[in-house]
Formats: structure tokens, sequence, C-alpha cells
């Protein structure tokens, strides 16, 4: 009486699932290929097809609108975004368009790297009844961005610039710089080479170099708000910060902070710097980091700091920087 009543509500569709009744006669079996691709079809979720014509941009690529306010000047515990490695056979990375944006970044900014370091520096006017101090340190950051390296600076005693991130932008053509004054104020400039990069034999015998990076802020909130900064690269032990403000069209200077470098140069300008190229900028090399027990160079404690939190990436794109050399 049971089997009838279950068997009467199946056939209405009152309700109606597998298994319902039972059969006297065996089910066929299933195709078992024809059941798999059944349940991964009703198991894989569909997806929007992407139009191959549209870019989509990396949330971390940097643009002129995105320098300010600045992502994190310290180097401890910033975000890192790890590009997907394409390996070859021999083991090295082979070439993706991020690592040659970044490789034509970093030569364009390796006559700039010649900041790295720290420095000492003093103000042409008084801050109160004294000359201000200014001890900039200067140090490459590839953690932040990896895609969009900047050289960033710290400076406990500077009237003017607390931090700066200093990068170029290879697609505008274009150097960029952000900067904190002490009171917290943001500052974004941008600019080119007022005068092209020199070198010349210094009276050490070495070569130098020399060079004028002028920046204009477009950020300002009125014309003596507008602020205009000057690298005026004289050799590498001394370089010139020009400050000047925006009067009508032009900009009047209203300090400038001389600085000199602290202890030996160790960024003297050469055409290669040989087993001592920094494995992460292509700098000259300072100190030594190790990995599965081979010693490579690196110029200052920001690439260290990127060599040591993704050390086989890094040691595959040099391998194919090298392996490109040898092959040209």
């Amino acid at each position: 009486m049971l089997r009838a009543s279950l068997s009467s509500m199946c056939l209405f569709g009152i309700i109606v699932f597998s298994g319902c009744g039972k059969s006297d006669s065996p089910a066929p079996e299933a195709n078992s290929q024809e059941s798999a691709a059944a349940n991964q079809e009703a198991l894989t979720p569909v997806s929007k097809v992407e139009d191959p014509s549209v870019k989509v941009s990396s949330p971390m690529q940097s643009t002129a609108q995105d320098v300010s306010p600045l992502p994190s000047i310290s180097l401890s515990g910033s975000p890192t975004e790890k590009t997907t490695s394409n390996v070859t056979k021999n083991g090295a990375k082979s070439a993706t368009a991020a690592d040659e944006n970044r490789r034509k970044l970093l030569e364009i900014m390796k006559p700039v790297q010649i900041m790295l370091g720290s420095w000492r520096g003093t103000t042409q006017k008084n801050i109160g009844d004294f000359k201000a101090l200014d001890e900039p340190e200067w140090v490459w950051d590839f953690k932040t961005n990896r895609d969009q390296p900047a050289m960033v600076m710290e400076s406990e005693k500077s009237p003017y610039f607390k931090n700066a991130r200093l990068t170029y932008l290879t697609e505008e053509e274009k150097f960029t710089l952000t900067t904190t004054d002490p009171d917290g104020k943001v500052r974004e400039f941008e600019g080119t080479f007022a005068e092209p990069v020199e070198e010349f034999q210094g009276d050490d015998q070495k070569m130098h170099i020399k060079y004028k990076l002028q920046l204009e802020q477009t950020n300002g909130t009125s014309p003596r708000d507008t602020w205009q900064v000057t690298f005026n690269q004289q050799e590498n032990h001394r370089y010139l910060v020009e400050l000047a403000r925006k009067s009508g069209s032009n900009f009047l200077r209203f300090d400038t902070i001389a600085t000199q470098r602290q202890g030996t140069s160790f960024a003297k300008s050469d055409a290669s710097y040989g087993e001592r190229e920094c494995i992460i900028s292509g700098g000259l090399g300072t100190s030594q980091v190790s990995y599965m027990g081979k010693n490579y160079w690196v110029c200052c404690s920001g690439c260290k700091a990127a060599f040591d939190e993704d050390p086989e990436s890094w040691i595959a794109e040099y391998q194919a920087k090298v392996a490109e050399k040898e092959g040209s």
C-alpha cells in the first residue's frame, strides 16, 4: 500500500527525485566517460570571455597619478608584487614586457644612482638662527613595486623633505619625484635633465659624473606654494639641491642645500663594474649576499632587501641578462 502511494506521487509530479520508487528491472549502466564529462561541466563555472584587444593594467603599475601619497618609504615589510618567472631550459628567466621596462628604467637612471648612499648637507640660508643640517640617505626600493623600482630617500634633519621617491616613467619619458615635508605635506614633481649627463676625469684621476635633473611641482595650491627642485650633481662626492618657488612664468631660488658624501665613495662612474655589478640594479656593488653557496654583489640596503626576499627570481633574471649580453 505504501509502495503504491509513492509510485502515484512520482507519477503526478508532486515529488520528483532520483530513486523515487524501486524498479523491478535494473537500471542501465551509465557510460563512465559521459558521467565524468557531465560532472565536470556541472562543476566548472562559466567564464566571462575576455576581449584580447583590451589591456588590463596591473594594480601595482605606477602612473603619474598614483605616485602620491608615498606607498611606503620604509623598506621593512613592504608588500611585493612577485612576477611570474618564465624559466628556460637552462634555468634562466626569459624576458617579459615588465622586465624590459625595468631594464630601460634602470639604464636611464644609472647616472642618477650616483646619489646612492649617505650624505651630509647644509642649507645656504639660516633656518632660525643657524644653517640647517640635512643628512639624506638614498637607496633603491624594488620591494614596493618590482616593476616600477625607485630611488628612495629619508632624512630626519632636513627642513624641507622628510622623505622622497624618485623614479622614471618609460612610456611618458619623464622622471617623477614625490616628497613629504616635515609637516606631512606631499609634493609631486615631474621633469627631466636640464643639463645632460656628462662624464669627466676628476682630480683623483677617476671618472666622475655631472648633470642637472630639474623637476617642477604639479600639485601646488598657489604660485608661492609651487616649487622647483634641481639635483645639480657636481661630481661623484658632491651635489646641490636647488629649491625655487614659482614667480610669474619663472622660478626664483629660495635656498640651496650643499651636500657632501659621507665616508668613502662607492658610486664611482664606470662603463662596466665587472664582477662587482649589483645583481639587482646594475650599479657598483658595495657588499655581498649569498644564496645556495654562491656570492653576489648588491649596491645598497634596498637591493639587499629585495634579494633576500626573492633570491631565485633575481638570480634567474640576472642570468638571462648576462646570457643576452654574451649572445649579442
